[in-house]
């Protein structure tokens, strides 16, 4: 027994629970939180890819609503000039790039997977002219649908105008 009638088991037993205690307070603490690593570290290109993206919402939600279109050639058209309106989108925020190597990182592949999306709506649109019953097939990207993808870059940086617009219905 050592000092005191403390043994080695007690002292260990002691130790090993304020360690835990102290463990556990540090993960409420939040302390060990790391950012997303698609958080952009220019925050001034976020806010002005948001401002873009509102203007191009806006845009898209003054045309008819596609959905209720008269024929299917009808909707193909409503979706045809929703899908300018992203691709003015997208060439001016290509070139209106993030400051930082580390952001470009990640913004230049957003904006391909916006191209992918694009892509995808171009086919839908073409496709309704010929079927009515023809709906909107998206590609994926970490098995996830692209407009998943997109949304969570957008949502991550603040830029909640930047997910993909609910018009095609």
């Amino acid at each position: 027994m050592g000092p005191k009638g403390w043994s080695f088991a007690r002292v260990l037993a002691v130790t090993t629970g304020l360690a835990l205690i102290l463990f556990w307070l540090w993960i409420f603490s939040g302390a060990p939180r790391k950012q997303n690593p698609d958080y952009l570290e220019d925050r001034a290109w976020a806010e002005r890819t948001e401002a873009t993206c509102a203007a191009t919402v806006a845009r898209i939600d003054d045309l008819p609503a596609a959905p209720s279109a008269g024929s299917s050639s009808e909707r193909a058209a409503v979706v045809d000039r929703a899908n300018d309106e992203l691709e003015a989108m997208l060439d001016e925020l290509d070139v209106d790039l993030p400051s930082s190597q580390e952001d470009l990182e990640v913004v230049r592949p957003w904006l391909a997977d916006w191209r992918t999306y694009l892509a995808n709506r171009r086919d839908y649109a073409d496709r309704l002219r010929t079927d009515p019953g023809a709906q909107l097939l998206v590609d994926e990207k970490f098995r996830d649908p692209i407009e998943t993808v997109i949304g969570t870059f957008a949502e991550v940086n603040e830029m909640d105008s930047c997910v993909v617009p609910g018009d095609v219905g």
